[in-house]
């Protein structure tokens, strides 16, 4: 064996030896400075998330009575909107049946004035009429009329809240 150093284990050595040379405080300073801001930032969100909850929490506590309040109002005005759009069906099913009758009237006395196309404000709307194929319809019925007290309830006075 040789008295002279191998320079691979000199340098090894020189290695292992600037180890505990290393400040581990400045090498980890940027990885502390980066957790002490996200942790900064985290509590930032918290606080924030917690604010709109509470303003989540107040409006609801506020808005949800209110709006179970108006509840019966909403189903009443529901109702009538539904019984006014029967309503609207039935008048439009009337105005067809008695412009059917009127077509027939006129067809059988053999005038085409249409003077009830000036009554009917849909009938802008309405294809233009075809020949009439078939034999001459039945002598014409008057038709069942809608009443108003079958679709409109006399309104009372109204209830004070």
């Amino acid at each position: 064996m040789s008295a002279t150093p191998d320079p691979v284990i000199e340098e090894l050595a020189s290695d292992y030896a600037a180890y505990p040379r290393l400040d581990m405080d400045a090498e980890l300073k940027g990885v502390y400075e980066a957790v002490e801001e996200m942790q900064l930032r985290l509590e930032e969100f918290r606080s924030i998330a917690e604010m709109l909850q509470a303003k989540d929490d107040k409006s609801i506590t506020e808005n949800i009575p209110h709006l179970l309040a108006l509840k019966p109002q909403v189903n009443q005005l529901s109702k009538r909107i539904d019984a006014l759009d029967f309503f609207v069906t039935r008048v439009n099913l009337d105005l067809a049946t008695l412009e059917a009758n009127v077509e027939a009237a006129e067809a059988s006395l053999g005038t085409s004035d249409n003077k009830l196309a000036m009554l009917n404000p849909f009938a802008f709307f309405k294809k233009s009429p075809e020949t009439p194929t078939s034999p001459p319809p039945p002598p014409p019925q008057p038709p069942q009329i809608f009443k108003m007290e079958d679709y409109f309830k006399a309104e009372s006075e109204p209830e004070s809240t």
